[in-house]
């Protein structure tokens, strides 16, 4: 393994480590610039409590906190998986890489966004 995989592998470990130990409303984490300038939601807020409940094993905690997060998991995990394996599913690979592919993420992403500052959620 190169130095470089291993070097984002033990950065991944300490952040992972560091949400678990640590309460995400503490002052150590970074608060949302949108929402203390706006009083909305961006699409990522909720992601870092998020995060913190997975890592304990509490999906509906998650859910709550990030919807959009913790529903993407399972695509980032085939895009990845994808990515490694372009030459064994090369259409499935050309999908995932499309405009259209892109298009329609962004455009979930802008509609969770007004979403869940209309209703809230």
């Amino acid at each position: 393994m190169s130095k470089k995989k291993i070097l984002i592998l033990v950065l991944c470990l300490c952040g992972a480590i560091l949400f678990f130990v640590l309460d995400p409303e503490s002052a150590i984490f970074i608060k949302c610039p949108f929402y203390s300038l706006t009083g909305y939601s961006c699409p990522g807020c909720g992601a870092q409590r998020a995060i913190h409940d997975l890592l304990h094993l509490d999906i509906a905690g998650a859910f709550r906190h990030n919807a959009l997060l913790v529903s993407s998991i399972p695509l980032i995990a085939v895009v990845m998986i994808l990515e490694r394996r372009k030459s064994s599913y090369p259409r499935l690979y050309t999908l995932f890489n499309s405009p259209l592919f892109l298009f329609i993420l962004i455009a979930l992403l802008f509609a969770w966004w007004i979403l869940r500052n209309v209703f809230q959620i």
